[in-house]
């Protein structure tokens, strides 16, 4: 990737042409529809040219935030607003972004959180009986890197809690995928007893076996004709970088899902 500067602008230390984030557009048609976005060029007048859909047409004005997409350990997001649009070299679509005058890098791994609705098993060791394990299903929303939201049907009672997730199995294969793609170009055999692929499958799972939290606040949600519900606040003891990848995928397939609803006709009620 190469920075691009033009007469009397430069790109914000830090972005780069070519590369990719989202765009969360303040605006009550768009609000729902986060856009996934790659910086195309820098404007003859210093605006951040940035790939859209044909039919993205935000007002000019409208604010919008941007968080990056990186693989690397450090992240960023900054608000600005559309200047308008243009088509680069008279064919690709993009908008005018107004550049930041800088950009505030912070750790990733904590960064970011989106809610979502995951399964998964909780477990512990209740005070006093270091040889008896309590395991029970759980939900988990409002997931990051650093930690999550997990509703379970019996309080722990205790600080520390395990956490095994369900994770998507299309997220699993994506990673699996890339895994095997950085052991070379060494050409792989799968045997009946050694399938790299499914190998490279269960070595992502088990990144999500037995995540040791920490119980930050505890108190009932709600109540049904089960029983209680009671919502935890947990943190992760260390960042959780897989935890980060799969906020940032399922990121990815909201905003594919909000492309995908703006390009089909809106259903009206009879």
């Amino acid at each position: 990737m190469k920075s691009a500067a033009r007469k009397g602008f430069e790109l914000p230390d830090g972005l780069e042409i070519g590369e990719r984030f989202m765009l969360h557009f303040d605006a009550p048609d768009l609000v729902q529809r986060p856009q996934l976005g790659r910086l195309q060029d820098l404007s003859k007048d210093g605006a951040l040219c940035i790939d859209v859909p044909a039919n993205l047409s935000p007002p000019r004005g409208t604010p919008v935030t941007i968080s990056s997409l990186r693989k690397s350990t450090l992240d960023y997001r900054f608000s600005s607003e559309i200047l308008g649009r243009r088509r680069l070299n008279g064919r690709l679509p993009v908008l005018l972004v107004k550049a930041p005058a800088n950009l505030e890098k912070q750790q990733r791994r904590t960064s970011y959180r989106i809610s979502a609705a995951l399964k998964a098993r909780v477990q512990w060791v209740p005070p006093g009986r270091t040889e008896e394990t309590v395991e029970k299903p759980a939900v988990v929303t409002n997931l990051s890197g650093g930690g999550a939201q997990v509703f379970v049907r019996q309080a722990p009672g205790v600080s520390i809690l395990r956490l095994d997730l369900t994770v998507p199995e299309p997220f699993i294969e994506e990673w699996a995928m890339r895994k095997l793609g950085r052991m070379g170009s060494r050409p792989l055999r799968p045997s009946l007893f050694n399938d790299p692929f499914q190998q490279a499958c269960s070595q992502v799972q088990s990144l999500f076996d037995r995540i040791e939290t920490q119980i930050i606040r505890s108190n009932q949600h709600t109540e049904d004709g089960r029983g209680p519900i009671y919502a935890l606040s947990v943190a992760f003891s260390q960042p959780h970088d897989g935890c980060y990848r799969l906020v940032r995928y399922l990121e990815r397939q909201a905003a594919q899902k909000g492309l995908q609803s703006m390009a089909q006709p809106v259903a009206t009620a009879a």
